[in-house]
């Protein structure tokens, strides 16, 4: 008899952009375009300063996106504390999380650090067709999803609100 093979099961875009983003967050990236080639990825990313020229290329095939995903579950700790919302991986993970929520087909996200508290992302993808007639034509949707910026402030504590409350005794 004669073993079939399963071909692995297709990563979530949410999965592939944080692989992606994982691999580039020790460069001291500006920007970032990804765009999607097939099944597999194309990778664009400009250094940080001056130059307008494109610093690196790399391309991602599928077997390229589970040997990092392996990889990156091997180095995650059970009880890391919470991720960092603002990293590559993470901003580019909540780019594909959304083409996934919409059942889309991911064409491209491009990423800019415009200064150290400003980001931003616009991704750029196509509905996948519902089956309905007329369903033809595919539409591309690029979205500016995010302006994302950082400011730290001090909360209150519940402890600390409640402290400052008057006490009122309806007795």
């Amino acid at each position: 008899t004669a073993v079939i093979e399963a071909e692995p099961a297709k990563m979530r875009y949410s999965s592939i952009l944080r692989c992606v983003g994982q691999s580039l967050e020790g460069m001291e990236l500006k920007s970032v375009d990804i765009k999607s080639h097939g099944d597999d990825f194309i990778v664009q990313g400009w250094n940080r300063g001056p130059s307008m020229a494109m610093d690196l290329e790399k391309h991602y095939t599928p077997e390229d996106l589970r040997k990092l995903d392996a990889e990156g579950r091997q180095k995650r700790k059970p009880f890391a504390g919470p991720p960092d919302l603002l990293s590559l991986s993470q901003i580019l993970r909540l780019a594909g999380n959304y083409v996934d929520r919409m059942r889309g087909r991911l064409l491209r996200v491009s990423w800019q650090d415009q200064s150290d508290k400003i980001q931003s992302i616009t991704v750029q993808w196509q509905a996948q067709p519902s089956g309905e007639a007329g369903a033809e034509s595919l539409a591309i949707v690029e979205e500016l999803c995010m302006h994302i910026y950082k400011q730290r402030k001090k909360m209150p504590l519940v402890s600390e609100r409640q402290a400052h409350r008057p006490f009122v005794s309806v007795a």
